[in-house]
């Protein structure tokens, strides 16, 4: 069995909500993930995954930067490898219930009868 995790790579214009949903969603299916940016990135990725381990869904179990050169010049990267938790599953269930109600609500607030 391979040790290699899937990777998120988060750009420095994403935000944290953007990366907590796509890390969500990869874990879905994996075990654990490494979620990676560039020097400018590394807030978001800071913050999202530290939201995720505040709400319980992944706990972090490497930090590290990795320098690699490229064509002369220095260029690094941020890498958080998170594992999904035992609730991990039965969180997403419930926050997905309550979204696609918060959802519903919203649609027939918008619609306005005549």
């Amino acid at each position: 069995m391979s040790t290699q995790h899937k990777e998120l790579r988060v750009g420095q214009f994403e935000n944290a909500k953007r990366a907590m949903y796509l890390a969500k969603e990869l874990l879905l299916n994996n075990e654990s993930i490494d979620v990676t940016s560039g020097t400018n990135g590394a807030p978001v990725v800071s913050r999202a995954c530290e939201t995720l381990v505040r709400l319980k869904y992944v706990t972090i179990t490497d930090i590290r930067t990795e320098t690699n050169v490229v064509d002369g010049s220095r260029r690094m990267n941020f890498v958080m490898q998170l594992t999904k938790t035992t609730d991990f599953l039965k969180l997403y269930d419930e926050n997905e219930t309550f979204r696609k109600q918060k959802q519903e609500e919203r649609e027939k607030a918008s619609v306005i009868p005549k």
